[in-house]
């Protein structure tokens, strides 16, 4: 007797588990049909000429740039944001004085936030990368875009007081820059008016000696150097390295890099004993698509400071 009233209270209890979770499941689709209808009712009384991707979500260009530049796998992308309830109040935007800035690449999972002041910053927008799905991509350069976000693909990252989990959100966004790997190289060379750098024209590399001495002896392939340095990100120049480390060299002209990331490499093997050079290269030679240890994003140009001593 006390076994079946176990057995019974354990199926009740299932199924009343059951009959939960299919009423949440109800009631959510029930808030995605209607932001659905409360999109589609504010772009009619608003007059916004809008296309649809999926699952509800909606996007205008106001300003288009057929001819402007448009993103391509690993090019930075440069916007500002203004997010808002379909009521017109204000729930988050764009911090003052600093742009967000999205890298695309082959997956969502592009950029973190973590040690960068917001500097990068992804899902800030949530659906963004759909802007530039392949092969159709949506926007360029200068272009001011318009997203409609159901609560289904917002995530709950910007949930708040102000934004509530079920209620459809716009986000305004001005597309401020498209920066491929060398117009970033050649902003930061503008910017910081570094001068006499010679390029390879096979890999991208640039290298410039900072102090030469021309009488001292190479450095040979299949040597083992001490190299103190400091490493930036391209992008923002945030320092992300610096210290001393023994780099055996090996031929610049192979595919090895000697236990270093291949532009490292090249520019020390460029080196004699006791000189110090930038060097200045594309993450296909350095981090490339995987990026290092949280610190440098996937498709991150890299700029060094090296000094060669003898070990």
């Amino acid at each position: 007797m006390r076994g079946t009233l176990i057995l019974g209270l354990a199926v009740s209890l299932a199924v009343t588990i059951v009959a939960c979770e299919q009423t949440e499941e109800a009631f959510q689709d029930r808030k995605t049909r209607d932001n659905k209808a409360e999109i589609r009712s504010y772009l009619l009384a608003n007059n916004i000429q809008a296309d649809s991707l999926r699952n509800g979500l909606y996007f205008s260009i106001l300003n288009k740039n057929p001819n402007a530049q448009k993103p391509q796998i690993g090019d930075e992308i440069t916007f500002r944001y203004i997010a808002r309830r379909l009521d017109g109040t204000i729930v988050d935007s764009s911090q003052v004085g600093i742009n967000d800035v999205y890298i695309r690449s082959f997956n969502s999972n592009d950029i973190t936030a973590a040690g960068y002041a917001m500097t990068y910053r992804f899902n800030a927008v949530p659906s963004f990368e759909e802007l530039l799905a392949a092969p159709q991509e949506k926007i360029r350069e200068g272009d001011k875009v318009s997203l409609f976000v159901p609560w289904s693909l917002r995530g709950t990252g910007d949930v708040s007081l102000l934004a509530p989990l079920y209620i459809p959100i716009r986000y305004d966004l001005d597309i401020l820059k498209v920066r491929t790997e060398e117009e970033q190289i050649d902003d930061f060379v503008a910017l910081n008016k570094i001068q006499g750098l010679e390029k390879n024209p096979t890999n991208g590399l640039r290298f410039v000696k900072t102090k030469a001495y021309p009488d001292s002896a190479l450095i040979a392939v299949n040597t083992t150097v001490s190299v103190t340095y400091t490493g930036k990100l391209i992008r923002n120049g945030v320092q992300f390295d610096s210290g001393t480390i023994d780099v055996s060299v090996v031929d610049p002209t192979g595919n090895a890099s000697g236990g270093v990331v291949k532009g490292f490499n090249d520019g020390v093997a460029k080196l004699r004993f006791g000189e110090k050079a930038i060097v200045i290269f594309p993450s296909a030679l350095g981090y490339s698509v995987q990026g290092s240890a949280g610190k440098i994003p996937a498709y991150s140009p890299l700029y060094f400071e090296i000094e060669a001593k003898r070990k």
